[in-house]
Order: structure tokens, then sequence, then C-alpha cells
């Protein structure tokens, strides 16, 4: 049963169409992914259909009490309500039952309601209608909820009791996307949804839509995500629309049949034209002239097939104009943080944010670097290329390297500056040499004249990525550098990273990205820690096999592990020759631990979903012990690797 209709719908900004003619509905179950490129009205779309713009042509028709949820970019909090005040404001209905209950007990306790026993049964049946409502409603699990939301959001207690006017933009979009999913509407519209997410929070929200029950529709740029979550896919391009059954990965598979199939259609149309004219062209003047004359009559009636069109493509590559030494860097006891340069300033000593190992990057390397927002990413690779200073230790540069730096918040661009002349600062290319440049990375005509303060994020993007072209780095550093960039540009950006000759290290949260390039991760651990692990994302997230190097301990003491604390006991004496414990045993339990606390958080959706209240006190009590666990166990694992660092058993 269809919960939105949209019929003919068209909509243009002054003399720029953006779509026509648009026709489809939208299920009560339906998951759906808006895909196509930046600028072909995904967006405004979104808007017509929350009702909050009206489209030139067309109409939507919307199920009559339907409930619709849009995740806007701009949020409406009461500025001074604690961040867990405000995602309760969504439960205001229940607050208020709550205070009827609190005063119909207390009705029924006085002495009038006692002497008056129909005033009384009045009370009592008011009573129990009410509270059977309130319990239907979620009045015993929306604490629960509140706090699944916001912990599963990643924010802590202090950000959860702290004002909302405090939380930085990215913290309020994703409180935003908090409360939306707090009501529960029965239309859910999410534009980019995942941005501000680190990989942690992305995962649990994917985890927690897959068990949403209303219908969605979902611009996203991350692959894993639409896979995950969508089966149908709506590709909004040349100002139409065309559906496709599946997620993004059948949608690619089938558009591509599609687009050979069209192909194949409009070649073969051509060629019978092509033959048709030249047979009119031979005999219109001679005995078969009536022919001619019949066959450009059907020539003239014939309908013809368009071109089929196709997403315009980036073209370059990546040249290392010279080949690095085998070691691109290594560290030495480094620390990175904040404040580096300011050691002897009074009053103002730097704060760390990363301890790293003692590591190499080597020449060829391909490492992605992982770790939650704000863990200090960006610090660290502006210290390893040599931006900032560290806190402590020392970054050795290897020989002949030349790196080349994508800054995720696009410093190093000029905005003042036309995308011409900020291609030509960094290159002797003539105007027509830097407008063919910029013609492969899809500048064409008077777009090169535009300041690049007036460029959209994906625009400001491929001016970098040119930039970069040309100064032939043999060391890539890539911080987000698949922000602002649609589908189409991620994919041929990882086409192109893959036949990269050179070193790359890159920060992403694009699952599908580092699966395709990276052959090591560096991930910030809790604690501050970077740890080396071999593979890719996937192989991290189901192996986790470190590379052991010199890894710094974490500077916050841990608790002792609950079992095997004889073990401990006895690894900790004078000349205890006995290791009862390995690395290798410790990691095996730190994953079974982790299984645990997973399998308790689909139980504590599930009571929550049932509301049972009982079931939830219980599981909320097993699984802070089993978040307990795991960090004992964590503590333990890098305890021993410290040992074996200094050469005792672990």
């Amino acid at each position: 049963m269809p919960v939105v209709s949209v019929t003919n719908l068209g909509k243009s900004f002054g003399a720029e169409r953006i779509f026509s003619n648009i026709t489809f509905q939208i299920d009560e179950h339906d998951r759906i992914g808006l895909v196509g490129p930046n600028g072909a009205g995904k967006s405004t779309l979104l808007h017509i259909l929350a009702g909050r713009e009206e489209p030139d042509e067309g109409s939507v028709s919307r199920a009559r009490n339907l409930r619709i949820g849009y995740l806007t970019q701009v949020t409406n909090f009461q500025p001074h309500h604690s961040l867990r005040e405000e995602m309760r404001t969504v439960f205001s209905h229940l607050h208020a039952w709550e205070r009827e209950l609190e005063q119909l007990a207390q009705e029924m306790a006085g002495s009038e309601a006692l002497d008056d026993t129909e005033r009384h049964t009045q009370l009592l049946t008011r009573y129990a209608d009410l509270q059977a409502r309130y319990e239907h409603a979620g009045g015993y699990t929306y604490e629960n909820r509140v706090e699944q939301v916001l912990d599963g959001l990643g924010f802590t207690r202090e950000q959860q009791e702290a004002p909302v006017m405090y939380l930085s933009g990215g913290q309020q979009t994703r409180a935003a996307l908090g409360k939306l999913l707090l009501q529960e509407p029965d239309l859910l519209l999410l534009d980019e949804p995942t941005n501000h997410l680190d990989l942690a929070t992305l995962e649990w929200l994917e985890e927690y839509l897959s068990n949403w029950k209303s219908a969605m529709i979902i611009v996203a740029h991350d692959r894993y995500f639409l896979d995950k979550i969508v089966s149908r896919t709506i590709e909004l391009a040349f100002e139409r629309i065309e559906e496709y059954p599946g997620n993004y990965t059948k949608y690619l598979t089938l558009r591509e049949e599609r687009m050979e199939r069209r192909m194949r259609e409009y070649e073969a149309q051509q060629a019978h034209i092509a033959r048709t004219e030249e047979f009119i062209r031979r005999y219109k003047a001679g005995q078969r002239s009536r022919e001619a004359r019949g066959r450009q009559k059907l020539l003239d009636r014939l309908e013809r097939v368009a071109r089929p069109q196709d997403f315009p493509e980036m073209d370059f590559e990546f040249k290392p104009v010279i080949d690095s030494g085998q070691v691109v860097l290594s560290t030495h006891k480094l620390t990175v943080g904040y404040g580096a340069g300011r050691q002897n300033t009074p009053g103002s000593e730097p704060i760390p944010l990363v301890q790293v190992a003692d590591l190499e990057l080597l020449r060829g390397d391909r490492v992605g670097l992982l770790g939650p927002n704000g863990a200090g990413k960006t610090t660290l690779v502006r210290t390893l290329i040599g931006e900032l200073p560290p806190i402590h230790g020392q970054v050795h540069i290897g020989h002949n390297v030349r790196f080349g730096y994508y800054s995720q918040t696009h410093a190093g661009l000029n905005m003042e500056r036309s995308v011409l002349d900020e291609i030509r600062q960094v290159s002797t290319l003539s105007e027509e040499g830097a407008r063919g440049l910029l013609a492969r990375f899809l500048f064409a005509g008077d777009d090169v004249f535009k300041p690049v303060g007036a460029l959209s994020g994906g625009e400001r993007s491929r001016v970098i990525l040119a930039k970069l072209t040309l100064q032939g780095p043999n060391c890539m550093v890539l911080d987000e550098p698949t922000n602002h960039l649609d589908l189409q540009s991620r994919q041929f950006l990882e086409e192109v990273l893959s036949e990269f000759g050179g070193t790359l290290l890159f920060v992403s949260h694009d699952r599908y990205f580092i699966d395709s390039l990276a052959t090591k991760v560096w991930v910030i651990e809790p604690g501050g820690v970077l740890i080396p692990y071999l593979g890719n994302y996937t192989d991290y997230r189901t192996r986790k096999r470190p590379v052991v190097l010199d890894v710094p301990v974490p500077t916050r003491s841990a608790p002792e592990p609950k079992t095997n604390r004889s073990a401990a006991r006895n690894n900790g004496k004078k000349g205890g020759k006995v290791r009862v414990r390995t690395v290798e045993d410790v990691e095996r339990e730190v994953e079974k631990a982790e299984a645990q606390v997973s399998a308790i958080e689909e139980a504590l959706s599930q009571a929550a979903l049932d509301a049972d209240a009982g079931r939830l006190t219980q599981l909320s009590a097993e699984y802070d012990q089993a978040k307990a666990d795991v960090e004992a166990l964590l503590a333990e694992y890098f305890a021993m690797l410290e040992r074996i660092e200094n050469g005792e058993p672990a």
C-alpha cells in the first residue's frame, strides 16, 4: 500500500530545469536509496516529499495522518537543554501522562475518593486505561531508548548531560538524527545521514536502520551503507528518474546491462538509418526512385532512439616524477597532539592525542588510518608530513620523498582566485593547456573562470586533485578525499589510486574505499594508542592481526582482568618461567568478549521493542559487566605487548 504517490513532478530554478515528469510511489515498508550525481536534484526532491517545498508541476499525494521525519542540516534545539533533555522532548506526551498518573494516584489515595466509591472507581478506571496506553507507547522503556540511541551515536555521558549549545556542528547533526530516530515516523527521509559519523557509529546506525519497520528514502555516498540498508534504488539524473530493484551493488550491475542494451539498440538504429539514407541517395533519381521515396517516408516517420546518456567521468592519473627511498617515513617514540609548539609558553601545556608505535611507512604501502572522530587522525597526518611539530619523539622522512597532501578542509586553495588561475599558480601550463587539464576534471567552458570560493565541495575537491596531478608526488597523504564526491567520482578515484605507483596514506570513513585500497590499517585505539594491523578494513574487523612493533601502553591505568588473576600474579613473580597465557590466548578472549557485548546489545534492542522492563534491567547489568570485561582484557593485551617489547615473558 503506497504511503506517498508522486505524479509527473517537475521543478526548475529560474531557467535551469532540475527534473520533470517524475512519477513513482513509496510503499509502507520500502527502503529506497536515492542516487545520482551531485546537483541532480536529490535534496530538492526530498524537500518536496517532506512538504517543505512546492513543485512547479505535478503532485504529491500522502497517506492520511502520515508522519514524515526529515533529517536536515539545520537543527532546531533549545540551546540550554542538555542533550538528553532535548531527546526526551520527543516523548512529551509520555511526560504528560506521567504527570496525570501521579495526580490520579494522589487523588485515589485521598480521603475524598476513599469515601466516595463511585468517584474512586472512576479514578481507578481512568488510571488503568492511562497506564495501559502509557505502557503500550513505551513509557517504561523510552529512557533506555534515549540512552541506546545517544550511546550508539557516540555521545559520551558528559556530552549527554551538557547543553546542546556547546555541541559542534557535526555533533548537532548527529543529535538531530538521534531525535529523528526516536520519533519513529512512518516515512524517514535521510539526506546524507552518514556525514560526521565515524566507523563505529556508522555500523551502529546500519544495525538500527536494519530493524526499522517503516518506509525510508536515503541519500548517501556510502556504498556499504546503501548495500546493507536499501532494497530498491532510484536514480535521479538527466532530469528524470529510473528505478532498479535491489541495493546499490545490484543497481550498478543492472544499470550497466541496461546501458549496454540501449547502446546496442541505438547503434543498430543508427546503422539502419545510415543504410537507408545511402539507398535513398543512390536511387532517388533512378529506376528505383519510387522505392527510395517510400523508404524516405518510412524514415521520416521513424521514432528515433536517443543516444543513451551516461555520467561524465574524470580522466586523470597520478604519476610520481621520482621514486622515493625504500623507507618513506619512520617514527620514534612519537606523541602528537595540540599545542606542540607551546611547550615553553607558561600555562600552555600541549595536549597529547595519539601515541604512535615505532613504525615505518615503506615504499608501495597502502595504509588506511582509522579512528573515532576527535581521536587525532588529521593532527597525526599533518605531523607526519611536517606541517605540525610533535609533542614528543621524532618523525624521519626518507630519501627523495615528495608528499602530495589532500586536506579535508580544502586548505591550500585560494578562495579569491579563479579555477584557472589556481591551476596555473602551481604549473607552467599555458591557458590553453590549463583548460585542457581542467576539462579532464569536468570543468568546461566558463566554469574555469569561477572563483574557487563559489564552487561546491565536490568541485573544490576536483581542483585539489587536479593540483596534485601536477605536483607528481610519490607519497599521497589524503585526509577524507571522498568527502563531497558523488558515488561515480569516488569509484573513479579508487581506480586511479589503485594504479598509483607510489605510497598511500589516507584517512577515510568509506569502508568500500578502504577495502579497495588498503593493505594495512593503522587504528587509533581507545586510550589514544596507534596500533598497526595487516590487511584492509574487513580483515581488521574479522581477524585483527596486529603488526607487533614498539607499541606504547595507554597512559591511563586500567583495571586488572577479573579472570586469570592467579596467572597474572605468577607472571609477575621474579624468576617466573612458565607463561600461562599467550598474546593469542588473550586475543581469542577479547574476540569472545566483544561477541558477547554484541549479543547483549541485540538482546537489549529486542527487549526495548518488546517493552520488557524487567528484561531491560537485567540485560543492562549484564552489558555493563561485559563491557568491563572487554576493557580489562584489552588492558592485559597491551601490557603483554609491552612485556614482549622489553624482552620479558608475556
